[in-house]
């Protein structure tokens, strides 16, 4: 604020009264004039120095919630404390979040306050400590720093500071003598404050943040090909890697010892018939071929613990592509999602096996093609054509390998899917004698994968038996050259030892390789399958910057929209212009697959138009981040999907709802109050897989729950009431008279009770709009036409 509203008597600083319990909480001096707002909602005296002297103040400040007993205050019947507490805590909350937000800004890094707040509201709902702030600061992606004893100073600032009462100020820069604090109620947003009066506030402690190198490389560089969703991770492990190589490296070079330890004893020892050298080099051999086997070791916990790692990052980073796959664009159906997913397995399997061990060593033959070749010179050429033959058969059966791969993993993911049709419709299928149908097919696949995958065990193990034998094969020949050297009076007998042990090692990494090339076959197919899934259109694009949107009011315009779910078929929808105003109910009617459910969901969100724009709030729905359309747009389906869990777990998905009144008020709201209220486990009912135990009606309800806890500003019901009662419905259509009001709301229905909640009736027929007008007109139309 300007100098001419500060106060001149610093003992007014002392005396402000109590913040009301709104959300504006600045300090303010007497006569009501700004003098430092910080940005809280608790009743506490303002800014009050440690070292003040004594002066009137108004009551005690009232403590965090985390330090109150609100289950004492609600058993002693005090709920307007318990309602001002919880007031306070919302206001607070909302307030610090704000301010981080608006923090992060100046940092460059855009953060809805809706994200802020509710990362508190789930974590640290009570902690009003500096720690609870940095752990807010670093959901926005930033680095939070916590500094004490901070100077008054330019180069301090940004940053936000922390006072003697608890509140937390953003002190934007500062100016010799005078603070700049962010302060929404001044101009420019910014209240200038003399560092004199600021000082004896301010405990010393400080949160910065800065941006990681990270985003200032994606904010200021071109935007690069993103790493492979698998591929991509090993060089995060560039250390540990190096740590196998070098591993590898030393525990294939005391390898040789073995080999020269035989040279040694039959070209020298043996000879000379040296006990003293020969129990030398037997210790010798011994320490080796023990430290060779505790570098494998070693190897194989870090190939592990690097294996494991990856897994658990590529297994989040499959899963958060999953649930933020586009609904309409998916690449596999269900069944094919389901066998990707589980096939993850056997990739996590081949390269946390030997196979990383096999790969690390098969540089090293080269070491030992070498010292053969130093030893025993002509011999090397035998053992590089035994390596040739050992490998050709695994390279063209790769193709072959690869078929049956395929052929393998489809006939399971259908087999899969018939499965899980079979566990969730017995009743269907008993009722409809399809038993013989399901029969047939299972023996079909399960014929076509056990072929297949016995195919393929066949061509593994003749691979394996090939390698084994080339390897023997070349062994003999190794010796058999050797001997003739022997004759020729150009080797020893220690030479042919040694050459023989150098070429069962050279060799057994590529046996190993050979048999990793039969199995990669499998690896393959599943990356193919999982690859569908990290490359699959995503609701939120990684790359782009969402509006955000703290409150969206309805008014939706769809323009020249056509969609379709098969892109070779006819549209399902295709509506060249239609507007619903803020606060609207709009009734949505049709034959069955005249288009109503693909309507409500574009205006949702869920689906994307192939062609058109829908606009909400004058904004191309598709520019808005997807979490702000989630918050304020509440989609009831006509399927009502419940998850195996309890019904606590169920209502609360999103994890935010603490208080169980309000889950037994939606159950209220929904119908299905009275039934958790008499059953013996309440909230804690348990709900089976699909929503089983619970009737079509009850799974309708608890939608309908779910819907009153999320309070969205804007409603799309598909068939809401269709599994309900009579009199149920005609209850809630009671109900929803008065929760509907000021929401914009369109009902695709064929029901006339919760059709009489609406005022506008759009007909759709074959995915295009035939009718649109005022309700009572278009009903008398309809009559008109049944008339006739």
């Amino acid at each position: 604020m300007s100098n001419s509203n500060r106060p001149t008597d610093d003992t007014v600083l002392r005396t402000v009264p109590p913040a009301p319990r709104v959300p504006d909480d600045a300090a303010r001096a007497s006569g009501g004039k700004p003098v430092l707002r910080a940005v809280e909602t608790q009743a506490t005296p303002h800014l009050a120095p440690a070292s003040a002297a004594p002066t009137p103040t108004p009551g005690p400040a009232a403590p965090p919630m985390a330090e109150v007993d609100l289950t004492g205050l609600l058993e002693d019947g005090d709920i307007g404390e318990v309602s001002a507490l919880i007031e306070d805590a919302t206001a607070r909350i909302q307030h610090r979040a704000a301010l981080i937000a608006t923090f992060a800004a100046l940092k460059g890094t855009n953060v809805a306050l809706s994200d802020v707040a509710e990362h508190m509201w789930r974590n640290d709902p009570g902690d009003v400590s500096v720690d609870s702030l940095a752990r807010a600061l670093q959901t926005t992606g930033m680095q939070a720093q916590i500094n004490h004893q901070v100077p008054l100073t330019a180069e301090s600032w940004p940053a936000l500071a922390m006072m003697n009462n608890g509140q937390c100020v953003l002190v934007l820069s500062q100016s010799r003598d005078m603070l700049s604090v962010y302060d929404t109620t001044c101009t420019d947003n910014r209240a200038d404050v003399p560092v004199g009066e600021f000082g004896p506030y301010f405990t010393g402690t400080t949160l910065g943040a800065r941006n990681s190198l990270k985003q200032i490389a994606a904010r200021h560089t071109p935007q690069l090909e993103s790493d492979h969703w698998f591929w991509g991770e090993f060089p995060k492990y560039r250390r540990q890697v190096g740590e196998i190589m070098l591993g590898s490296l030393v525990a294939n070079i005391l390898a040789v010892s073995v080999a020269l330890f035989s040279l040694q004893v039959y070209d020298r020892v043996v000879p000379h018939q040296s006990h003293a050298t020969l129990w030398v080099l037997a210790v010798g051999a011994f320490l080796a071929i023990m430290l060779e086997a505790l570098l494998k070791l070693a190897r194989a916990r870090l190939t592990d613990a690097a294996g494991r790692q990856i897994e658990l990052s590529v297994q989040n980073n499959l899963m958060r592509r999953l649930i933020g796959m586009r609904s309409d664009k998916k690449p596999l159906p269900p069944s094919g999602l389901f066998a990707a997913m589980r096939d993850f397995g056997s990739v996590r399997e081949f390269f946390t096996s030997t196979t990383i061990s096999t790969l690390a060593d098969i540089p090293f033959i080269a070491v030992f093609l070498l010292l053969v070749a130093s030893i025993a010179g002509p011999i090397v050429w035998i053992i590089i054509a035994g390596g040739i033959l050992m490998l050709l058969p695994a390279y063209f059966m790769q193709k072959r390998m690869i078929a049956l791969t395929r052929q393998t993993q489809g006939a399971n993911a259908k087999a899969g899917r018939l499965l899980h049709e079979v566990v969730n419709e017995l009743d269907t299928l008993k009722s409809q004698r399809g038993e013989d149908r399901v029969l047939r097919l299972w023996d079909e696949l399960n014929t076509l994968s056990t072929h297949a995958a016995t195919e393929q065990r066949r061509l593994s193990s003749a691979l394996t038996h090939w390698s084994q034998g080339v390897q023997q094969a070349t062994y003999i020949g190794s010796v058999v050259v050797g001997t003739l050297m022997v004759f020729a009076g150009e080797f020893t007998v220690g030479t042919i030892i040694a050459t023989g042990i150098l070429t069962s090692r050279t060799l057994a990494p590529l046996t190993q390789f050979a048999a990793t090339l039969a199995r990669w076959s499998n690896v393959k197919g599943a990356l193919e399958g999982l690859d569908a899934i990290a490359n699959s259109a995503q609701e939120k694009e990684d790359e782009r910057s969402y509006l955000r949107r703290d409150s969206l009011h309805g008014r939706f315009e769809l323009r020249e929209v056509m969609f379709r779910y098969d892109e070779d078929g006819a549209p399902t929808l295709d509506v060249p212009g239609v507007a619903v105003t803020p606060g609207q109910r709009v009734a949505v009617l049709g034959v069955n697959g005249s288009g109503k459910s693909t309507l409500l969901k574009l205006m949702s969100g869920l689906y994307a138009p192939d062609r058109g724009r829908v606009m909400i709030d004058g904004t191309d729905m598709t520019q808005i981040d997807p979490r702000d359309l989630r918050r304020h747009i509440g989609y009831l389906s006509q399927d009502v999907r419940l998850f195996a869990g309890t019904l606590r777990e169920n209502l609360n998905l999103n994890q935010l709802e603490r208080d169980d009144d309000r889950l037994m008020t939606a159950l209220d709201f929904a119908g299905l109050g009275a039934h958790v209220r008499n059953h013996h486990k309440g909230l804690d009912l348990e709900i089976f897989d699909g929503g089983g135990g619970l009737s079509i009606g009850q799974r309708q309800s608890i939608g309908w729950a779910r819907l009153w806890l999320q309070n969205p500003s804007i409603v799309l019901l598909d068939e809401p009431t269709a599994a309900l009662d009579q009199t149920l419905e005609r209850t809630l259509v009671s109900r929803l008279e008065t929760w509907l009001e000021g929401r914009t709301t369109v009902i695709a229905t064929h029901r006339m009770p919760i059709l009489s909640l609406t005022n506008r009736t759009l007909i759709l027929q074959s995915g295009r709009m035939v009718v649109d007008g005022p309700r009572d007109q278009v009903l008398a139309h309809l009559a008109a036409g049944e008339t006739k």
